[in-house]
């Protein structure tokens, strides 16, 4: 009897998910002239060098980025085979619902995701987001000197970004 380790439903850890092919469009999106290219002007990053988006890599890297979904996906298949199919569909609807609603803006100390913490069963750990979070969080994206340079935002630019007006 073989069975196929990739779709085991209870695996507690992640896949590899490094590819062995490389499309010069998968990092980002592509000209509209020109469908086989990057697009520099419009991803805002400058130009793509794909092998620094692949090479040097550690092979544990993708696993470490999807153990958390790696193992929210276990607990769901776990809640499946003992409550039945609608307890995870119920969760899942939960978390959504928590996602889309719960939101105050920056100025008023924003969310706290208590609701999404106590939904993932994380209510009682503290991790790295719980404890960095505004500025420090901003300038750890890609572009750390556009993002020191930006202005916080405003009570209303946030609120126009929010609900897309």
């Amino acid at each position: 009897m073989c069975t196929n380790i990739q779709s085991n439903p209870l695996r507690l850890i992640p896949g590899e998910a490094h590819s062995s092919r490389v499309s010069v469009t998968a990092f980002g999106e592509s000209a509209p002239s020109a469908p086989g290219l990057h697009d520099t002007l419009r991803s805002g990053e400058g130009p793509l060098s794909v092998s620094s988006k692949i090479n040097n890599r550690h092979p544990l890297e993708s696993r470490v980025q999807n153990w958390d979904t790696t193992q929210r996906e276990h607990q769901l298949e776990a809640y499946r085979r003992i409550f039945g199919a609608a307890d995870p569909i119920k969760r899942e609807m939960e978390l959504k619902l928590v996602q889309d609603t719960d939101f105050r803006p920056a100025v008023l100390g924003g969310s706290s995701n208590l609701h999404r913490d106590i939904l993932l069963n994380k209510e009682t750990s503290i991790d790295w987001e719980d404890i960095y979070s505004g500025k420090f969080a901003q300038t750890t994206c890609t572009n750390t000197a556009a993002a020191s340079d930006r202005p916080p935002m405003d009570f209303h630019t946030e609120m126009e970004k929010r609900f897309g007006i």
